[in-house]
């Protein structure tokens, strides 16, 4: 498990805002997924997206986790937000089973529609 910070926006998160730190999440070189932060109150927002699921990335995401508590208590934030957003329009049912499996609380759902003016 490694987090690395890179500075181009990744191609699965090029709908966000410019306002996030972009974290590759690899182990050993293998890409498994991209992360996104940013700082929000007391607040660390935490946006994950995973490109393939199996025993040695969950082990791996573990780690993650940690590595972001930690740049959490560095920045002086009380909590991590994690946040998934999805524009199709889709619920994921699984969300609330991979967040508490990290050690999540206080899940909700949000749902949210704009319109142009």
């Amino acid at each position: 498990m490694s987090v690395r910070e890179i500075g181009d926006k990744p191609e699965v998160m090029s709908h966000f805002p410019d306002c996030y730190r972009w974290l590759e999440l690899h182990d050993r070189g293998d890409v498994y997924g991209h992360a996104a932060v940013a700082e929000r109150g007391d607040d660390l927002e935490l946006h994950v997206t995973l490109h393939r699921w199996g025993p040695q990335v969950r082990r791996n995401v573990s780690g993650d986790v940690n590595w972001v508590k930690e740049e959490a208590r560095r920045l002086g934030k009380s909590r991590v937000m994690g946040v998934r957003a999805s524009c199709e329009g889709k619920f994921d049912s699984k969300l609330f089973r991979f967040a508490a499996l990290y050690g999540f609380t206080e899940i909700c759902v949000l749902q949210t529609a704009s319109m142009n003016v």
